[in-house]
């Protein structure tokens, strides 16, 4: 008998489940007989001008992606209105090793006159008759040098170093921080 009572009892706890299964499908249902024809999100979906818009964008960042730059450069950097420190130091710097400077003469009463030339970067002594990249060295004399070059007469003073641009220096003097104690 006691058989019979548990066979009873799985049948009215299925029975009772597919009722309450029952129900809960039906509220589902009518649920989504209340969704609106209209969306509530309506106002913030995309009209067909942003959606050609967004798809032009996503064409160009592709076309991008693809595109190969024959530059060495950084592509983003040519052509800047505005240098920065580092551009600045090395248009000083290659402007320095592209100049044929006159550094030193030295001229003694006895024994060779030479004088020291700088170019690319180099200082190379040269004496009377050495070439160098102006000519041929014709005389050295005291604070100059007389060359000759494709058949003119040329004259090369002793020469400074340029100036360094003001941000160039002004930023270092920043960087360096003297050492105040407080005792």
């Amino acid at each position: 008998m006691e058989e019979k009572y548990l066979k009873d009892f799985i049948i009215a706890l299925v029975v009772i489940l597919l009722i309450a299964f029952g129900f809960k499908d039906h509220s589902l249902y009518g649920k989504i007989k209340k969704i609106p024809k209209e969306s509530k999100y309506k106002k913030i979906a995309l009209g067909d001008d942003l959606m050609k818009q967004i798809r032009n964008i996503e064409r160009s960042i592709q076309d991008r992606k693809q595109f190969k730059f024959t530059v060495k450069r950084d592509p983003l950097e040519q052509d800047l209105i505005v240098k920065t420190i580092k551009d600045l130091e090395k248009q000083w710097k290659e402007e320095v090793e592209n100049m044929v400077r006159l550094e030193s003469t030295i001229v003694p009463e006895k024994g060779r006159k030479r004088a020291a030339i700088s170019f690319k970067g180099k200082t190379k002594l040269y004496s009377i008759g050495d070439e160098f990249a102006k000519g041929k060295i014709t005389d050295i004399r005291e604070g100059k040098i007389i060359y000759m070059y494709n058949g003119r007469k040329g004259i090369l003073k002793i020469q400074k170093l340029p100036e360094k641009p003001v941000e160039i220096v002004k930023k270092k003097t920043k960087a360096k921080k003297t050492r105040a104690y407080n005792w």
